[in-house]
C-alpha cells in the first residue's frame, strides 16, 4: 500500500503565488485572479521577489552538510514537502504554476501520453503539438506583467528553449548563465534595475553531482559550497524591498551498485506488464489489456513488500497518495506502482546505461526524498511569509 503525505507539495505550490502577491501588494496593484487564494493582507510588501530553486537540495541533505553552507544556515529555514512523486518535472511545474501534479498533469518522470506512449516530462516533447493540453496549468510568470513587474527566468543557456521550458516558463524573459556565479550576477543586475521584478533562478549543479557521484560525495559538497558562497554575495548586495526564497524540487538518497534490483529477476511477475515507466525509485507498471491490477500488485507485494510500497493506481488515488488527481491525468500513471522505501532502486534490462550509473536517486516517498527546505532571505528574513505560504497551501486550486 502506497503512503499518504502531509500536503502533497501544497506549500511548494504556494511559494510563487505568494511571492507575486507580495510584489503586487508592494506596488499597490491587485494580484491576478489566479492568485486570489494567496492572502495578500498577510504578506509583506515587496518591490521584487526572487525564487531560487536548487535541484536536488533536500532538507535532510542540507542539514547533514549544513557546516558547508554558512550563508544558508544563518537564514530562517523550515522543512516542507515536495510533490508526489518527488521528481523534477512534476516539482518544477508545480513551483511555476502553483498547481499540483494531479492538476497540471506532469505526474511523474516517464508517464503515458495518449498518442505517443511513454514519454519523459523533462525531454520528450517532440510530437506534443499542444503543450497546454499536456501541461494543463497556466504558467504564473505570464501574469507578472499585469501587476507592473518584469518576469525573468535565469538558468543555463542550454535550458533557454525546449518543451518543458516553453510549458512552464512562458511569459518570462530568459537569461542564460553557464556557472552558478554567472546566474547570481544576472539576478543581482535584474533586481537593481528600475523595474520591479519576479525572478526564477534555477541551480542544477547539485543534482548533477548527486546523480553522478552521490550527495555524500566531495563533488556534491563542493557544489553546495559554491552555491552558498554565491548566495552570500548576492544577499549582501541586495537592495531593500527584495524578498528571496531558496527551495528545492526534491531530496536525494544514494544507492550503491549492490542495492540495485533488476525487475526481470522476479520470474513471471512481468508476464502481465506491457511497459515500465516512472524511474528507479518509483516504477509505474502499465499492464496488458485484461490483466488484473490487484493480482499483479499482490504478487509484487509478496516479492518486494519488505523494501518497497506496492499498490494499484486506483488504491493510491483513493488514499490520496498523489493528492487530488483529475481522471484524465490519472491515466498517465501505470495500473501498478512500486515505490522504494529502503535503500534500493529498481532497474530493467532495457535501462539506459547513464541511468544505471547514477548513484543519487529520488522519486519515492521517503522523508529524504520528500523533504525540501523553505529558506527566507532579504526582505523576507523575519517576515510572515512562511505563515502566508502555509495558509495559501490550504487553498490551492484544483
Amino acid at each position: 500500500m502506497l503512503p499518504t503525505t502531509a500536503d502533497n507539495g501544497a506549500r511548494l505550490a504556494a511559494i510563487l503565488p505568494s511571492g507575486i502577491a507580495a510584489v503586487a501588494r508592494g506596488l499597490a496593484s491587485p494580484p491576478p485572479d489566479e492568485l486570489a487564494f494567496a492572502d495578500s493582507d498577510s504578506l509583506p510588501k515587496l518591490r521584487s521577489f526572487v525564487m531560487i530553486v536548487v535541484d536536488g537540495l533536500g532538507s535532510a541533505n542540507l542539514s547533514a552538510r549544513a557546516g558547508h553552507a554558512p550563508a544558508l544556515s544563518r537564514l530562517p529555514r523550515k522543512r516542507i514537502e515536495t510533490v508526489a512523486p518527488s521528481t523534477t518535472g512534476a516539482a518544477l511545474t508545480t513551483l511555476l504554476t502553483g498547481r499540483l501534479p494531479g492538476s497540471h498533469g506532469l505526474i511523474g518522470y516517464r508517464i503515458r501520453h495518449p498518442e505517443l506512449g511513454l514519454v519523459t516530462t523533462l525531454r520528450d516533447w517532440d510530437g506534443i503539438g499542444d503543450h497546454r493540453s499536456w501541461q494543463r496549468a497556466t504558467p504564473l510568470l505570464t501574469r507578472v506583467s499585469s501587476i507592473g513587474a518584469r518576469a525573468v527566468a535565469i538558468g543555463r543557456p542550454a535550458h533557454a528553449a525546449g518543451g518543458l521550458t516553453e510549458a512552464i516558463l512562458a511569459g518570462a524573459e530568459y537569461l542564460g548563465g553557464q556557472r552558478i556565479e554567472d546566474r547570481f550576477a544576472l539576478a543581482s543586475r535584474v533586481v537593481r534595475e528600475p523595474t520591479p521584478a519576479v525572478v526564477y533562478l534555477y541551480i542544477d549543479e547539485l543534482d548533477k553531482a548527486g546523480h553522478e557521484h552521490g550527495w555524500q560525495s566531495e563533488h556534491w559538497v563542493r557544489r553546495l559550497e559554491q552555491f552558498d558562497a554565491s548566495l552570500e554575495g548576492f544577499l549582501r548586495g541586495l537592495p531593500g524591498g527584495v524578498g528571496v526564497v531558496v527551495t528545492a524540487d526534491h531530496g536525494m538518497v544514494d544507492v550503491a551498485p549492490h542495492q540495485r534490483v533488476l525487475l526481470e529477476s522476479h520470474t513471471g511477475l512481468l508476464d502481465d506488464v506491457a511497459e515500465i515507466g516512472g524511474e528507479p525509485r518509483l516504477r509505474s507498471l502499465y499492464l496488458r489489456e485484461g490483466a488484473d491490477a490487484t493480482a499483479v500488485a499482490a504478487a509484487w507485494e509478496r516479492a518486494e513488500g519488505a523494501r518497497a510500497w506496492v499498490g494499484t493506481r486506483e488504491a493510491a488515488l483513493a488514499r490520496g497518495t498523489f493528492g487530488r488527481v483529475r481522471p484524465e491525468v490519472a491515466e498517465r500513471l501505470g495500473e501498478v506502482l512500486i515505490a522504494a522505501r529502503k535503500q534500493v532502486a529498481y532497474f530493467t534490462n532495457a535501462e539506459d546505461s547513464r541511468v544505471l550509473e547514477m548513484v543519487g536517486q529520488h522519486g519515492s516517498f521517503t522523508d529524504e526524498e520528500r523533504g525540501v527546505p523553505l529558506v527566507l532571505g532579504g526582505a523576507l528574513d523575519g517576515s510572515s511569509f512562511a505563515a502566508a505560504v502555509q495558509a495559501a497551501a490550504q487553498r490551492i486550486p484544483e
